[in-house]
């Protein structure tokens, strides 16, 4: 039995933001969701901030939130601030269908690369971003206020 093919499409935040907290909770725990929606509708009207997913059927595994940033180091460029499958769903090239799907976006809206960040204790990620191509370019600092 062959299963259904992977699609991805922009996740409607009014009907699909519960699905989408649920999700992004794998990544970042302890967020409630009146943040996550406050959060959400704040990057998008400001930064134009997206969620796409990944669906088979109906069923979300795995979303991939996003934005164009622009600076003088990267020019125009995607950056993907949460890409996160589903426990129950990885290792199925949900990811690398998310990472193709950023690569195609960023280059139908003109981009110049893409860029991520992912901790420095998530060797998982780091793994499969190189396998998936990316390099390490950076050490991000953070201060917290």
């Amino acid at each position: 039995m062959e299963s259904s093919p992977i699609q991805v499409r922009p996740i409607d935040f009014e009907l699909e933001g519960q699905s989408a907290y649920e999700l992004l909770r794998e990544l970042r725990g302890g967020l409630a969701f009146e943040d996550f929606a406050a959060i959400y509708r704040e990057a998008s009207k400001s930064d134009d901030y997206r969620f796409w997913g990944a669906y088979r059927g109906h069923e979300l595994l795995g979303l991939m939130g996003a934005r164009v940033l622009h600076d003088f180091v990267h020019g125009k460029h995607f950056y993907v601030d949460d890409l996160v499958i589903g426990k129950e769903f990885r290792s199925q090239g949900i990811g690398q269908t998310l990472l193709a799907f950023a690569e195609t976006q960023a280059r139908e809206w003109g981009c110049r690369g893409l860029r991520l960040c992912t901790g420095f204790e998530n060797e998982g990620a780091r793994r499969f971003y190189e396998r998936e191509g990316w390099a390490p370019r950076a050490i991000a600092f953070k201060k917290k206020l």
